[in-house]
């Protein structure tokens, strides 16, 4: 979400230079509720852009190179003007500040742009064109102390200690920790940090943070560090144990509903002559893909491994148990 955010900024600022009397770093920064350094990136992304930003010393503001420059002569393409109507959309899901950062992001769209995007952006908000099924965030404003401690002290680089209880655990604890990312997942928001008390990156869920501070011990992420790369080897979000190697059976019933998209990166599937198929998947952590099976049941077996199969299949009796009871 910090990637989201910086556009935003990016496009706001870009729109502050072309109206505002003066802008520095730190009147810029002031605006957005952001750093100095974030400026100075966002100048950076624009100038990469190829939007010529130049320092003008004697009237001390930030300039374009070219005096007649303005987003008026801007035209955004359809395609374009898609992806920002469809973020405003998934903001909606994800929090109120992102929803109102992106109407934001339209209302000077609509405002600072050329005739034709004017026209372009009344006509695609006229009719809706596309609908994205996300889980919505639900009581952002219950979270959004935890969500703004944690990018202040991603942006400063420094840890932030928490008092935490997990969903499965009764007593609070107190750790120290390292934030590398935030993400967004099943309408939660979520950390990705270095624990100090358990020596290992983890997971923590925004809102069984239960008090959070920035503290002014400074850290730095690892080089060889990638969210991405960090979630591949899981099936969602959960990483734990050695890999191991799942290999489900899925019937003939439902193979073409698996074989239609990507799960997994790791996934391969094997054919059968009876029209079921052989999917594999390498993974850390097998709690969440034994949750999907059951979502297959009974077009799903669990081949192995041995103790997955096993446990799956005592739940699976308790199920059976329960739905047996009048």
């Amino acid at each position: 979400m910090a990637g989201l955010k910086s556009f935003i900024d990016c496009f706001l600022s870009c729109a502050c230079l072309t109206t505002a009397k003066q802008c520095t770093s730190e009147t810029l920064a002031a605006k957005f509720n952001t750093t100095k350094r974030n400026i100075f990136r966002d100048i950076n992304d624009l100038s990469s852009a190829g939007f010529a930003i130049a320092f003008d010393k004697e009237q001390n503001t930030y300039v374009f190179a070219d005096p007649d420059f303005t987003l008026r002569d801007l035209d955004l393409s359809d395609n374009e003007l898609m992806a920002l109507l469809l973020g405003k959309q998934i903001s909606h899901s994800i929090g109120r500040p992102f929803e109102n950062a992106f109407t934001s992001l339209l209302k000077k769209a609509r405002k600072d742009t050329g005739d034709k995007t004017k026209g372009s952006i009344k006509r695609l908000e006229e009719k809706q064109k596309f609908w994205v099924d996300i889980d919505p965030m639900d009581g952002f404003e219950n979270i959004e102390k935890q969500y703004n401690a944690i990018t202040e002290a991603m942006d400063k680089n420094r840890e932030i200690e928490i008092g935490y209880q997990g969903m499965y655990e009764r007593k609070e604890t107190k750790r120290q920790i390292a934030p590398y990312g935030l993400f967004f997942h099943s309408g939660m928001w979520y950390v990705i940090a270095y624990c100090n008390l358990r020596s290992e990156i983890r997971e923590f869920a925004l809102d069984c943070i239960k008090d959070i501070g920035i503290t002014n011990r400074h850290y730095t992420i690892p080089q060889d560090f990638n969210m991405d790369d960090y979630f591949k080897s899981g099936w969602h979000i959960m990483r734990y144990g050695e890999p191991v190697e799942v290999v489900l059976r899925f019937s003939k019933n439902i193979a073409r509903w698996i074989k239609r998209r990507k799960w997994h990166p790791t996934q391969t599937i094997e054919e059968q002559k009876d029209g079921s198929i052989i999917f594999k998947v390498k993974l850390e952590g097998t709690k969440e893909i034994k949750w999907w099976t059951y979502h297959w049941v009974p077009n799903c077996e669990i081949i192995s491994p041995p103790e997955l199969r096993k446990e799956a299949a005592e739940e699976i009796r308790k199920l059976g148990r329960v739905y047996g009871k009048r």
